[in-house]
């Protein structure tokens, strides 16, 4: 509708070559070693990367191989399903977790049942319902707010066509001065607003993932403007032929040209795409099933119903009590709802909205989560759990901190020295971890409105020695199913902790309903 197709073509046999467009050698190298906020020279990351998902769709037109990347990079598009996308696995009826989602479906369905007519008997009401009066307080003035700050990224176009023409070397300055301008305005009208929880959390979310958005668009299309300057340059001089051939592959991989690509309908599509890296053109579907689209709008609905209920009468009166109780009670009561809360998260943001929204721009690659309850350890959970958050860090953090690591020069200073002493690899990971728990941490005070000395940021950062530790132990290392049941033990305590030591402080004083929930949904939120 908004870009031009990929050309189609007679999927080829796992035998065939693939279709392999070139790209730097960084992204290639990537392949070997990256990951988001893990250490990218684990053996297990090494293993991670070769596993190779084969699911399609059975609607999907005809399209190319992976579009992006190389087969095995973690960055790369082609038509897959979610792994437990109900309505797909219904049609695989060989499919062995089939039965399992519908079990646990049907357990959260019983067990909410149970819940409200409890207290119903208890209050002689269904539900609390003081949480819907905060969630739906100012809604329009949240929606026109959410329209404006959507509507203003499409000033990354002409802000592309101008970076085009401009001097190359200011134009990293100048998107650096636009982004964090753009970035600081719509964090500062969201303070100006006075808004409950609900709508601090929901903007602030949404703020951070549009600007991923911009950021991927504008650093794409700035990377393919000095790949176009330079192949204007070697044919104007005569020269290589064979390197002319490789930036012509890299403008225009799979039929568009950059800058043919630079244009508000195309921009419109990749923001309604679920993907956070842009890429030219993205493998599609061959067109869209309403009822598919139907049956993701009531996912939605019904699962935030559940959310609500579980927040309002299993989250919230446990921290009304945590001063009486203390801290270590709470997190306690707070294991198994917090737990539940998360997975309500992931399935609303996965499992609803990214494939609604996938099948409404016949956004064919679905792949948005691998098995990460599978995860033996906290690296392996994060490139599994939120695969779009994974592959906007592993190209736009470390990729270029990769490439501009290594210092050729003599080192002469403490810095210099620095820069020769530690492998490329590990400075990546490091400035991963380092950025993730920035944005964890900055999400989670905008949202808020608190600071609770950086509990979540050193929270993130400590997971470098574990990893390691995890990774250079023999006797760990080997230890899988041990590794899997401490992931799982780690992950339901840890959110309530996280959840207590926020709002403890607010709650010491007065209980406040806003700064408790604001937490709540916060923390299943930024857990990247």
């Amino acid at each position: 509708m908004f870009a031009p197709q990929v050309a189609s073509r007679p999927p080829s046999s796992r035998d065939s070559p693939r279709l392999r467009p070139q790209h730097s050698r960084s992204e290639l190298e990537l392949s070997q070693s990256s990951g988001i906020a893990a250490p990218v020279f684990t053996p297990s990351l090494h293993r991670s990367l070769r596993k190779d998902h084969e699911d399609t769709h059975t609607h999907h037109e005809k399209s190319p191989e992976p579009i992006g990347k190389e087969e095995h990079s973690p960055i790369f598009f082609r038509p897959r399903t979610s792994i437990l996308d109900y309505t797909e696995l219904m049609y695989q009826g060989s499919d062995r977790i089939r039965g399992l989602v519908t079990c646990f479906w049907t357990i959260v369905g019983a067990y909410l049942l149970s819940l409200l007519f409890s207290h119903y008997q208890q209050s002689g009401q269904v539900m609390a319902s003081g949480l819907a009066s905060v969630i739906f307080s100012r809604a329009a003035d949240l929606l026109a707010s959410d329209v404006a700050l959507v509507l203003s990224t499409a000033l990354a176009v002409p802000l592309v066509l101008w970076l085009k023409a401009a001097d190359p070397r200011h134009g990293a300055a100048v998107q650096a001065v636009a982004e964090v301008t753009w970035l600081g305005f719509w964090y500062g009208w969201q303070g100006s607003r006075g808004w409950p929880w609900a709508q601090r959390c929901f903007f602030a979310l949404h703020t951070v993932v549009n600007w991923m958005k911009v950021h991927s668009y504008l650093s794409t299309n700035r990377r393919l403007a000095r790949a176009l300057r330079l192949a204007e340059q070697l044919r104007a001089a005569g020269g290589d032929a064979r390197e002319i051939e490789k930036l012509e592959a890299e403008l225009c991989p799979y039929g568009t040209r950059f800058p043919a690509n630079v244009t508000l309908a195309n921009y419109a599509l990749f923001q309604l795409s679920p993907a956070l890296v842009y890429e030219l053109e993205y493998p599609r579907t061959a067109r869209i099933r309403w009822g598919y689209v139907a049956e993701k709008l009531a996912g939605t609905a019904g699962i935030f119903a559940v959310f609500y209920v579980v927040v309002a009468h299993l989250v919230i009166p446990h921290l009304e009590r945590m001063p009486d109780t203390g801290v270590g009670v709470a997190t306690l009561h707070l294991m198994g709802p917090m737990a539940t809360c998360w997975l309500l998260f992931f399935f609303i943001t996965f499992d609803s909205i990214a494939n609604g929204f996938a099948e409404l721009t016949r956004f064919a690659d679905r792949r948005f989560y691998d098995d990460w309850w599978n995860a033996r350890g906290l690296d392996e959970f994060s490139r599994k759990w939120n695969r779009p958050v994974h592959m906007f860090l592993a190209r736009h953090v470390y990729m270029p901190v990769r490439e501009a690591w290594p210092h050729p020069l003599p080192a002469l200073s403490a810095w210099a020295r620095l820069r020769r002493a530690v492998p490329p690899g590990v400075a990546a990971m490091a400035a991963t971890f380092f950025f993730s728990s920035i944005l964890h941490e900055l999400t989670i005070v905008v949202a808020c409105h608190r600071w609770n000395h950086a509990v979540f940021f050193f929270s993130q950062m400590m997971q470098i020695p574990l990893i390691i530790c995890s990774e250079r132990l023999p006797w760990l290392r080997n230890q899988q199913a041990l590794r899997n049941w401490a992931f799982w033990l780690a992950m339901v305590s840890f959110q309530p902790l996280l959840l207590c030591l926020y709002t403890y402080p607010a709650f010491a004083k007065s209980t406040s309903l806003s700064v408790v929930s604001s937490a709540v949904v916060a923390a299943n939120g930024t857990s990247v």
